[in-house]
């Protein structure tokens, strides 16, 4: 028999590995842009990242097709004639990894045969299509086409939310950061890529903007956002000038409607009951509040404007 098939999570998990990984590699040298070292010259320097970058996200795409023809059987995926399979009675084992497995147009016409396709976005064909020219370009050693950074991060992108659906990536990224071995003990000896979750959608928004990230989640981020109290009270951003409360705005009204009392973070993954009620701070127009602190007989409670962060005392009656 042939033994040790994978399932989808086996390349479900390789595939968001490696795209995760091109972007990564991508946001690792933006880090190390300075007044004094124009992002173009940076990026003359690191073609080499951008061009393994595309080699990953042709491998997690492939993998994430891969993936969903196991859904049916993995047998499909192998390339062998019927005629050299150990599958009949008495046959020694044959493992799953000494055979051969299609690749290239004979994948794509096995994934679409296994899948809805209306259920795959219509732009992946050419996106696939796009990515395995590059590739190949690139492994055949006639990738010598200048590569653009923010390019291959929509590539990153669409490759999530064209296979996986929207929220996919940023889903992926925080599983990626909250399941470190480090973070669980809060070990600060851990050599942070980030020190916080928030770097990492602020990096992608000054970049990509909020109208191509908004393609990739489920909730509207081009409505007004608001300070998340959790993110904001607790975050730290490292500046030049010191230790600052962040003033990053990734938390949205849940459902986005005048009345509504509840507002979600995209970054936390928290949902925090709010009031609405007018700020009183003087060229404020908020009117979301969140209790910051509970008080007390002797202390009042705490409520502090999700629009600007103003603080606001009252007494508690009773």
């Amino acid at each position: 028999m042939i033994k040790n098939t994978p399932s989808y999570n086996d390349y479900k998990e390789v595939a968001i590995e490696c795209l995760i990984q091109s972007f990564y590699n991508i946001s690792e040298i933006d880090n190390h842009l300075t007044s004094r070292t124009p992002r173009e010259k940076l990026w003359e320097y690191n073609q080499i990242v951008l061009r393994t970058s595309i080699v990953l996200i042709h491998q997690g795409i492939e993998g994430l097709m891969k993936a969903e023809i196991c859904q049916k059987s993995p047998l499909l995926l192998l390339n062998n004639k019927r005629s050299e399979w150990n599958s009949l009675p008495n046959s020694a084992d044959q493992d799953f990894s000494e055979l051969y497995t299609i690749a290239g147009e004979d994948l794509l016409k096995t994934f679409y045969a296994c899948i809805n396709e209306k259920s795959i976005n219509p732009n992946f064909l050419g996106l696939y299509e796009e990515i395995r020219t590059k590739r190949n370009k690139i492994i055949h050693g006639l990738g010598a086409e200048k590569l653009n950074p923010d390019t291959i991060l929509k590539y990153i992108l669409n490759s999530f939310t064209y296979l996986l659906g929207k929220d996919s990536f940023w889903q992926s990224v925080l599983i990626k950061f909250y399941k470190h071995p480090g973070f669980e003990h809060d070990d600060d000896q851990v050599d942070w890529e980030e020190k916080i979750q928030y770097n990492k959608i602020e990096y992608l928004n000054f970049f990509l903007g909020k109208a191509e990230l908004n393609k990739h989640f489920s909730v509207d981020i081009k409505a007004r956002a608001y300070l998340c109290p959790y993110c904001t009270e607790n975050g730290e951003l490292y500046t030049n000038s010191g230790v600052n409360r962040p003033t990053s705005k990734w938390a949205f009204l849940h459902p986005n409607k005048p009345n509504s009392k509840v507002v979600a973070c995209i970054v936390c993954q928290a949902e925090y009951e709010v009031i609405r009620e007018d700020c009183t701070q003087e060229n404020c127009k908020g009117n979301v509040k969140y209790l910051l602190q509970k008080g007390d007989e002797d202390e009042p409670n705490i409520w502090v404007c999700l629009t600007c962060w103003n603080e606001e005392d009252k007494k508690i009656c009773g």
